[in-house]
């Protein structure tokens, strides 16, 4: 995969100094259940430390979403895997924030993370691994697949969309079925200069900073 030129200001996240600041951009909120309605709204992107197990610091990507009109907020994380017993290169974690009556009784299930060159596209590519529901309501993780060619996939993906999608289901919708006919609500947060910069910059990271117990972050297809 090729990195994009990585700017002056992010090179302090490469050597793990300072984290980036949050940059703002759009995100936008589509419900299905009532034509298509949008609620629009704002996601701020940032580079952030995370702990590993073993307690050190490893770069991630975060994400703070706000849709007023829908009370929603999700904070979603981008981050490697340090866990042995969990088959995947790397986790996104979704901790939604929903009013009670949230497509009547709240977020059920998540599909896959997607990615897409424009808002409300045709053309999506869903990131290859699992969905599952944390014991905590409103929590998701995506784990994304370890496999050398689903990782060098998924990278690419990151890198040459500029849109993120989440598509939700309530609490009475039937698990695992998602489409736009079906599902209940899409979520899109466009990633922006700033954003796709962050992005670049951890990747480019984690590239550098081949970390003990992680499970083989970076796209080395052979």
């Amino acid at each position: 995969m090729q990195i994009r030129p990585i700017i002056s200001s992010a090179l302090f996240l490469i050597v793990g100094v300072v984290p980036a600041l949050a940059q703002s951009d759009t995100a936008a909120l589509i419900d299905f259940n009532h034509g298509d309605k949008r609620s629009a709204g704002t996601v701020a992107w940032r580079a952030e430390q995370v702990k590993t197990s073993d307690g050190h610091d490893d770069p991630a990507v975060r994400a703070d979403v706000d849709i007023p009109d829908a009370y929603l907020k999700l904070r979603w994380l981008l981050r490697r895997n340090f866990d042995p017993s969990l088959p995947a290169s790397h986790v996104i974690e979704l901790n939604f924030t929903v009013p009670p009556d949230f497509i009547d009784g709240g977020i059920g299930s998540v599909y896959t993370t997607f990615l897409a060159p424009t808002e409300m596209s045709g053309s999506l590519t869903g990131l290859l691994g699992t969905v599952f529901k944390k014991n905590v309501d409103g929590q998701f993780v995506n784990a994304l697949s370890d496999t050398p060619i689903d990782r060098c996939k998924n990278l690419a993906a990151f890198n040459d969309n500029a849109w993120v999608a989440v598509y939700i289901n309530g609490v009475k919708r039937k698990p695992n079925v998602f489409r736009p006919a079906v599902s209940d609500q899409s979520l899109w947060l466009s990633k922006g200069g700033a954003g796709q910069r962050i992005f670049d910059a951890v990747f480019a990271a984690w590239e550098k900073m081949p970390a003990a117990g992680a499970r083989g972050a970076a796209c080395h297809p052979s």
